[in-house]
């Protein structure tokens, strides 16, 4: 409940603050996650839509739905009559009497109260399912929120992933070109020949056509974080590519958070109470129904043919009725033991739930570490590679390696920086996947 209202009021103050996401989109400042997350959770198409669900679980939770309040009615009719009247009355002094065309006017109006005093509680455990059915919503909106910031972070780095390659690739540019102008330099001086330039320039076309198709891939993933974020799809940015990892993390704490604390775990257990109150509605139809009326009306009839020429009433009346099925063929007897079995196989899957959720946290957490890692041998291969990169470019510089040796160790540094790049997006992604499994994304 506080984690829901605590959502609705960052909405809220989202909404007041006016948080324009086309401006922002737009502008030439980098986009942050944070940014990016208050932008999706005005715009995403998905969160609004879970959104009206919760709104119409909250107009639905009221005790007149559960019918716990009186209900008045209003009635009120005319009824006209025109017909041909022969009437005989008996005695010493019997006739007959013929009226054509006698006409009948009857008016009547009340107001009605009608009350349940008693259905077995069964009104008092459908309230009880109203509210635990608004508490799922909401339970089910905290669960869409976590998995669109999910969404956004999986988008988000994915443009980071494409930004950075992007540069590189624009860097290994920078230096083909850089060789290749060198290349001709010597050319003109006589210190290389036409192969050496065309080797550069070959290299050169080689890492142009590697931008264009990593800009490509940027614009794309652009675009994907643009759907998920609500935004006109042809909005183009740069993104706050910066990441810092967590270190509080232990399996005994990712496995204990996520079975206490997960929206789907949290949501089944909810869906298994309502289950239970559905028995407790359907058992109470066994017992008897007592209701109470009361209600005050007006009533008129005029007639042309006939000793009265008009028969008038107004006042007040009351009532107990009391209903009882003693047998419907079984038929409530039938409902039970399906309630019953519907109680009971959302108690199974709370417990395959429970199981599910237990290995996917505890494979969740082992995925987590493992790419830490990764991302801590990849920085030390990044290091490395730079380092004999800057190394063989110096002796190149001094025609102690040949071309081939140069390029070799520039693909080199591009590729691992790549494969960096990679490792650490996908673990800030994982990142993102533990804290969804606890419960704690949004906190």
């Amino acid at each position: 409940m506080k984690t829901i209202k605590y959502i609705l009021s960052i909405v809220l103050i989202l909404s007041i603050a006016k948080v324009n996401a086309q401006d922002i989109l737009t502008g030439t400042e980098k986009i942050s996650l944070s940014k990016a997350v208050e932008i999706a959770m005005l715009n995403n198409y998905e969160l609004k839509i879970a959104s009206n669900e919760l709104k119409k679980a909250d107009n639905n939770n009221t005790v007149g739905n559960a019918g716990l309040l009186p209900s008045l009615t209003l009635n009120g009719g005319v009824d006209y009559g025109h017909n041909d009247t022969e009437m005989e009355f008996t005695g010493q002094n019997s006739e007959i009497i013929k009226i054509d065309n006698a006409e009948s006017l009857t008016y009547n109006s009340n107001v009605r109260m009608d009350y349940t005093l008693f259905d077995g509680f069964g009104n008092v455990y459908t309230y009880k399912k109203l509210q635990g059915a608004n508490e799922r919503q909401e339970t089910l909106f905290r669960q869409q929120t976590e998995l669109t910031i999910v969404q956004v972070a999986e988008r988000y780095y994915e443009v980071c992933r494409a930004q950075q390659n992007l540069h590189l690739a624009k860097e290994s540019m920078r230096i083909s070109r850089e060789r290749l102008q060198k290349a001709m330099d010597k050319k003109a001086y006589g210190q290389a020949n036409q192969l050496d330039v065309l080797n550069a320039e070959v290299d050169m076309n080689s890492d142009s056509t590697i931008v264009l198709q990593t800009e490509q891939a940027f614009l794309n993933s652009v675009k994907d974080l643009n759907v998920v974020l609500g935004v006109p799809v042809q909005n183009v940015y740069q993104v706050v590519d910066a990441i810092k990892f967590r270190d509080d993390f232990t399996a005994d704490k990712v496995i204990s958070g996520a079975l206490l604390n997960n929206a789907g775990m949290i949501a089944q257990k909810q869906q298994e109470g309502i289950s239970n109150l559905d028995l407790k509605i359907t058992k109470a139809q066994k017992y008897p129904t007592i209701s109470a009326y009361g209600q005050y009306g007006y009533n008129r009839q005029d007639n042309d043919a006939g000793q009265i020429a008009y028969n008038q009433s107004m006042g007040s009346s009351a009532g107990v009725s009391l209903k009882f099925n003693i047998f419907n063929g079984q038929q409530q007897r039938t409902k039970e033991k399906n309630a019953t079995l519907d109680f009971r196989s959302q108690q199974e899957r709370s417990f395959q739930l429970q199981s599910e959720l237990e290995r996917d946290a505890a494979n969740a957490y082992t995925d987590y570490v493992y790419k830490r890692r990764i991302v801590e041998l990849q920085e030390t291969s990044v290091e490395q590679a730079q380092l004999n990169f800057e190394q063989t470019q110096e002796m190149y510089q001094l025609g102690r390696v040949t071309a081939i040796e140069f390029r070799t160790a520039q693909q080199n540094l591009l590729d691992v920086a790549a494969n960096f790049n990679n490792a650490r997006f996908t673990a800030k992604v994982a990142e993102f996947y533990l804290l969804q499994l606890t419960g704690e994304l949004i906190n």
